[in-house]
């Protein structure tokens, strides 16, 4: 799909005086709402679930009232952008099931990788990598994907033209069109939902989502979203690819140039809330039966995390796989 202009001044200057007027006559709990408070419209089903969003009157194609169909038992792939990916040859690589976030798009051209499900919850990479964003789109997969995130889409294309199915995920500690939830109404939320939501010991919020039609924690890394979106899907066998997480503030995605760097603040978040994160869904999914394996022998997650495979040990021509 081709990009559209960005907004032109005078709907940036609409914009902005709709968000101030939501700060004036919204609490701070609320001001994560504030780009949607203008053209958006969210519907929830009868258990405050996000089922349905319309931008500007245009409904998007969402499967949240759709039922979870059986995960292929030989599990699914979830490809990250970590530099780790450049070494892999996927054209030799089996897979079946494939989740991709962010820029892993551009494995498309580079590698004829095919995306059965996708995820995008920042903001600042629809921004800055519309080119990217309209590969997504333009596929016939599965987005999930938060309303802001979806809003931030509608600025640079055109809705209707989208292919792709989009799932919308609301984040369990500021859920789209409500009040932000304090700790204590996130642990009586937990209480409520302890078959769909695992809350850590933790200095910070943090938890795992076991059905992402409840929402989603936000691990700090697009990925940890993406892996509570394949839990929820089913997937009992799940293979990291790229999930890199060290220096990533000078080390470029496997798709970028030295030059063309998005910012990251991955390394900020990684002792504090990254690896925390990582560490106790570990454990969760090995009590559940869940295989999680990393196919990043470079990544910053130790194998007490998730146990590390090369990814040759899953290649097609045995005799690569035994040399390597």
């Amino acid at each position: 799909m081709k990009a559209r202009a960005w907004s032109t001044p005078a709907q940036r200057a609409g914009n902005t005086l709709f968000k101030l007027f939501y700060r004036w006559t919204h609490s701070r709990a609320f001001r994560h709402n504030e780009r949607l408070a203008h053209g958006v419209e969210l519907a929830r089903d009868e258990h405050g679930r996000l089922a349905r969003m319309s931008i500007r009157r245009r409904a998007l194609a969402c499967v949240n009232a759709v039922p979870f169909g059986a995960a292929d038992p030989e599990g699914c792939h979830l490809i990250a952008t970590g530099p780790s990916v450049n070494e892999i040859d996927y054209r030799i690589l089996p897979m079946r099931r494939v989740m991709g976030v962010n820029g892993a798009i551009a494995l498309q051209d580079r590698q004829g990788v095919r995306f059965d499900y996708y995820s995008i919850v920042d903001s600042g990479f629809v921004r800055q990598r519309p080119d990217l964003v309209a590969r997504v789109i333009g596929e016939p997969l599965t987005l999930f994907a938060t309303p802001l995130v979806l809003w931030y889409i509608a600025q640079q294309f055109e809705i209707g033209h989208m292919r792709c199915r989009v799932f919308l995920l609301d984040d369990l500690l500021f859920p789209a069109g409500r009040r932000a939830l304090t700790l204590d109404a996130l642990r009586a939320a937990h209480d409520h939902n302890r078959d769909s939501i695992a809350l850590f010991d933790t200095p910070e919020a943090a938890g795992f989502s076991l059905d992402i039609r409840h929402g989603v924690f936000d691990g700090r890394t697009v990925a940890y979203t993406a892996l509570q979106v394949l839990v929820s899907l089913g997937f009992e066998r799940i293979f990291l690819h790229g999930l890199d997480l060290a220096d990533a503030a000078r080390t470029p995605r496997f798709y970028e140039s030295p030059g063309e760097m998005q910012p990251s603040h991955l390394d900020s978040h990684f002792h504090a809330f990254i690896e925390p994160s990582f560490r106790h869904a570990a454990a969760l999914l090995r009590s559940r039966g869940v295989q999680v394996t990393n196919l990043s022998m470079k990544s910053a997650l130790g194998e007490d995390v998730f146990p590390k495979m090369r990814w040759q040990t899953l290649a097609r021509e045995p005799e690569f796989a035994r040399v390597a």
